[in-house]
Formats: C-alpha cells, structure tokens, sequence
C-alpha cells in the first residue's frame, strides 16, 4: 500500500482537516443507521398489530381467524430522525387496519409538525423553517406550504389568549401601536397594531395583550380594547402609572377606563417633537442639554434642570421650548414610582424593543397576506419574550414593598 506525500503531512491543520472529516463521516453514518433502526421498529410495530388482528404468527395454522395476510404496500413516512422513502405497511385481505403507530393519511409524524409549531413560537419565519430542518429531516420533506398551513394551527392558540381571563395584579402598563402592512380585498393597506405590556405587584414583565385596529389610533379603537382588558379582570385597582406617547386618542380612551391612574407621557416620543421645531444645527446640543432633565436625581432637580435648560434655549428656539414645556407635567410622575425604575417606566422602550424585534421578523416580507397572518405572527414575537421574562422579574417583592 502505497502513501502519499499529503498523508505524510502531519500539521494543526491538516489534523484539523482530518478530525473535521471523521466527524462528519461519523455523524453521517450515525445519522443513516438510526434512520434504518427508526424504519425497521415501525415496520415491527406495524407488524405485531397485524399478528394481534389475525391471532398468530406469519404462516402459522389457525383453526379459526378473522382475516388472512395480504403482502404489504409501501409509502413514506417523516418522522424526526429523518424522511422514510420506502416504509412497508402490511395488508389484510378484508377489514381496515388503523395502525396506532401509523395514523391514516398522514405523512409525518406528531413530533415533527410540533416542532414546526415551536419554531416559529421562537421566532424562526415560515421561510427559514423548511432551510433549518433541511439538514435534519432531508431537502424535500417539508415545503414552504406544508409549513405555512402547520402555522396556522396557531390560530387557535391565539384565540384561546385573546380571550384568557387576567389577573388584576398590574402594578404598571405601558400603551403604545405600531403600523404594519397588509393585503385588503382591494389594496395593501397600513394596519395599526395596539399594544399593552405590564408589570406586575411581583415584578415580572409581560406583554398584555395586542389587536389589530381597523380605525389606526383612535379614542374608539383604544376605547373597545381597553374596555375589552377591564371586562376580562384588568380593573386597574393596583395600578400606579400608565406610560404613554402623545397619542390624544389614547388619553381620551384613558379617561373613561380609567380616569384616576396617573400618566406618565413617553420622553422618548416627546423629544421627537421637540426636535421637529429646531433647526438640524442645533439637534444634537440641544436634546443633549434636555436629557439634564429626565435624568436628574429627583423631580425637583428636574424642574431645576428645566429652567436652565429653557433659558439658554428660549431666545435661539423658542417653539421648541414650549413643545416641552406645556407638556413637562405630565413628563415628570415617574418620579413617583421606586427610583430603580425610572429607566423603565418614563419611555414607552418596553414595548418598542419589542416592536423592533416584529420589524426584524416582518422585514423579508413585502406585507402580510391576511389579518390572522398578522396575529399569528405577533403572538408568535409576544409568547416568545413573555416566556423569556417569566423567571427574571425586575425585583423581588420581598425586597422592594415600595412596589
């Protein structure tokens, strides 16, 4: 047997090389012969049910039996091991076989379309779904519909959490929308997506609950869902804030749910507006010098930081001043709520970031086909974080009862 120069070679990286290969012969074969012992205990199983149905074994004698065996047919099975081409099934000569093992009519097994389902609950789109499982359950055991209609078995799920009774222990909520594209009868229209998150007595975040609002941001529209919260358990008995943008149509649905919560107004939003009346030059020094305001060590200091603030800039910009100033009322009750909070409670962020993760995801498509796309889709992004949150409150309620 002869060597070669290239096997002689004995360096990191062709030993580097060289491992990689075994492994990936390794995993192959591994692969390969798992998914012949897969093959083989079904088509066992498959067998034993026949053996149970006739009464005895292939060619024993029996006096009396029910039906005879009548060969076999094969068809392809997907289970999560990998894709079966050729699974023998046997046959009977009269009566039908139901096979515990091997539903009728169907081509994969339970486990398969669950992990679909789980894959887009954590985020992965319908059209990396089929290219991630490729690897696993082969290149043509799962097209682009398949896994789509599998998606749809979330509509359901997502009924069942429209329509869940909450619990009145909110201690914050956070309201904002947001504006997604999708197909009408007629056209591609903007659809606005209202959104509450919360925070609870014990400290866990959560996203409430969302709806897709045909009038936009309107006082009706945030008027049903608000009213369709409170009707489900949300009475608002501990809550303490209510974070907000500048939206007029949600403050006025505020008054009427619930009129008495204190409310904070989103500086995020707010210096938005303010730098809409400066001019480009002066942006970046002037909303540096606002954020004194917000991030000052009490409400007092904030005010204090305000006057400077307004006397430099009243004489260069004095639109801009009085956008934050007839407005810095209701800038200011976070100051109210414990101090390892104000990050949290005086930006609508909580829910922003959460609509800049539903931008990621929706980015690759041009616009939804349909509203129950949107609403899986959002429920999918809203189970996916509410179950990353569940263990890691912001505090404990043992050690902040100022909560």
């Amino acid at each position: 047997m002869s060597i070669t120069v290239a096997e002689l070679d004995v360096s990191d990286k062709t030993v580097g090389e060289r491992w990689r290969r075994v492994k990936a012969d390794f995993w192959d074969d591994l692969k390969a012969e798992t998914l012949r012992a897969v093959q083989r205990l079904l088509e066992t199983s498959l067998d034993i049910e026949v053996q149970d149905l006739i009464g005895g074994r292939r060619w024993a004698h029996l006096p009396q039996r029910g039906t005879y065996r009548n060969g076999h047919y094969t068809r392809s099975w997907l289970t999560s091991v990998g894709w079966i081409p050729r699974l023998r099934v046997p046959r009977v000569r009269s009566g039908a076989l139901r096979f515990r093992a091997l539903p009728r009519y169907r081509r994969r097994a339970k486990d398969v379309d669950q992990l679909v389902v789980d894959m887009f609950l954590a985020g992965v789109s319908t059209r990396r779904v089929q290219e991630v499982l490729t690897p696993l359950v082969g290149a043509r055991a799962l097209s682009a519909s398949v896994v789509s209609r599998l998606s749809q078995r979330l509509d359901r799920q997502v009924r069942r959490w429209h329509h869940r009774p909450l619990a009145d222990g909110y201690r914050y909520l956070l309201l904002d929308g947001i504006y997604l594209r999708s197909k009408s009868p007629l056209h591609v229209r903007r659809r606005c997506v209202l959104v509450v998150s919360g925070i609870t007595t014990d400290g866990r975040r959560e996203l409430v609950d969302f709806t897709l609002a045909p009038q936009g941001e309107s006082q009706s529209a945030w008027e049903r869902f608000l009213s369709n919260l409170r009707a489900r358990g949300l009475e608002g008995r501990a809550l303490a804030l209510l974070v907000i943008d500048g939206n007029q149509g949600l403050w006025h649905a505020l008054d009427l749910v619930w009129p008495t919560v204190p409310r904070q107004r989103c500086w995020a939003h707010k210096l938005r507006n303010v730098a809409n009346h400066l001019p480009k030059t002066y942006q970046a020094l002037c909303m540096n010098g606002a954020r004194a305001i917000y991030t000052a060590p009490s409400r007092q200091a904030a005010l204090q930081a305000f006057r400077h603030w307004a006397r430099l800039w009243r004489g260069i910009c004095p639109a801009a001043v009085a956008c934050l100033e007839q407005d810095l009322e209701d800038l200011l009750p976070f100051y109210q709520c414990p101090s390892t909070l104000w990050v949290k409670l005086r930006t609508t962020n909580l829910i922003e970031r959460v609509f800049l993760e539903v931008r990621r995801r929706t980015r690759p498509m041009s616009c939804f086909q349909n509203p129950a796309s949107v609403d899986r889709i959002i429920y999918a992004l809203f189970h996916r974080h509410n179950e990353r949150w569940k263990d890691k409150p912001l505090w404990r309620p043992k050690n902040n009862a100022r909560t």
